[in-house]
């Protein structure tokens, strides 16, 4: 009896180190390396590169998402970690019958839902338009700052010389170039990136003053704003594969190269049937052409789409097709 009761000690004090480290705090801290992106640190701890967005979140000092640095400590969400912490003592034949079995042998985690497109993954994201973006432009700022993020005031315009009233919300954007179809050559737009969202404070020095409420990348002053409209998370179910085919005719930030969480675009959009969770095939412009990767839609415009990568065998570059 007393060999049982040593043997039950031992068994609870296993127990109690687990239980204290699945629950004492609410967030993991992880140290970034050479290398580490928030897509890389969130595939591979969650098995799931799209919650990098949910990470950054939960890290307001991460200012730009792309901009993460080695010894750089970040807070990775402890309900995010999907995998099943197990506490259960090893059966011991000889006394099986004669310990309590504790109530609780593990710690239970629900299923994981379908993934939920991030609003801001949609932003960042960008898109191909052809119309040149603005209605106005970022004008100066009361600092005379040239690099504005969140939080900052700046001095806006519109083209039509109007006031907008307090409280009305504007994108900042930027062109970053104009994209041509990379097999005929055809004009397909500009490749607009979201820089952010500022909303209108009032009036000073014969300008509209406005505050920069959210922050995607730097925000630079002479960038063009455009009407606000709201962007909205969804979940992205399982992908279809439809019978489209088309072309990668850039990347984000104009890439030349793109790999594994690569943002690209292609020319095929909402009036092709095309809609978000659709996944696609790539194969390779040069010869041999074989597969090489396979893309997943997150956002659509009428005659293109963004899409992120999501396998990779080799590089992938405007022209390969599906």
């Amino acid at each position: 009896m007393k060999a049982i009761f040593i043997l039950l000690i031992i068994s609870l004090s296993l127990l109690m180190p687990l239980r204290i480290m699945a629950g004492e705090t609410e967030h993991v801290e992880y140290t970034v390396k050479k290398g580490d992106t928030l897509w890389d640190i969130t595939g591979g701890k969650f098995d799931d590169p799209f919650l990098w967005p949910n990470v950054w979140k939960e890290n307001p000092t991460v200012k730009n998402p792309d901009l993460i640095f080695p010894g750089q400590r970040l807070r990775l969400p402890r309900y995010m970690l999907q995998k099943q912490i197990d506490i259960r003592v090893p059966e011991e034949k000889e006394v099986k019958k004669e310990i309590a079995v504790p109530e609780e042998k593990a710690i239970t985690i629900a299923p994981r839902q379908p993934f939920v497109v991030d609003a801001d993954l949609i932003a960042v994201s960008g898109f191909i338009d052809k119309v040149t973006p603005g209605v106005g432009k970022i004008v100066a700022t009361p600092d005379e700052r040239t690099l504005i993020g969140k939080d900052d005031l700046v001095y806006i315009k519109l083209y039509d010389n109007a006031v907008p009233e307090k409280g009305k919300k504007f994108y900042a954007e930027r062109s970053l170039g104009v994209i041509r179809h990379p097999s005929t050559g055809e004009v397909l737009g500009n490749l607009i990136e979201l820089t952010g969202v500022i909303e209108v404070t009032g009036r000073e020095a014969g300008f509209t003053k406005a505050k920069v409420i959210k922050s995607f990348i730097e925000i630079q002053k002479g960038d063009p704003i455009d009407n606000y409209y709201p962007i909205e998370s969804f979940p992205l179910v399982k992908g279809t594969s439809p019978a489209v085919n088309g072309t990668v005719v850039a990347a984000r930030d104009l890439r030349l190269i793109s790999g594994n969480y690569d943002i690209v675009y292609i020319d095929r959009g909402s009036v092709d049937g095309v809609v978000p969770g659709d996944i696609f095939t790539l194969v390779s412009a040069e010869k041999p052409n074989r597969p090489i990767g396979k893309i997943q839609v997150i956002s659509t415009r009428q005659k293109s789409a963004a899409a992120i990568v999501i396998k990779s065998e080799t590089t992938i570059t405007r022209g390969d097709y599906f």
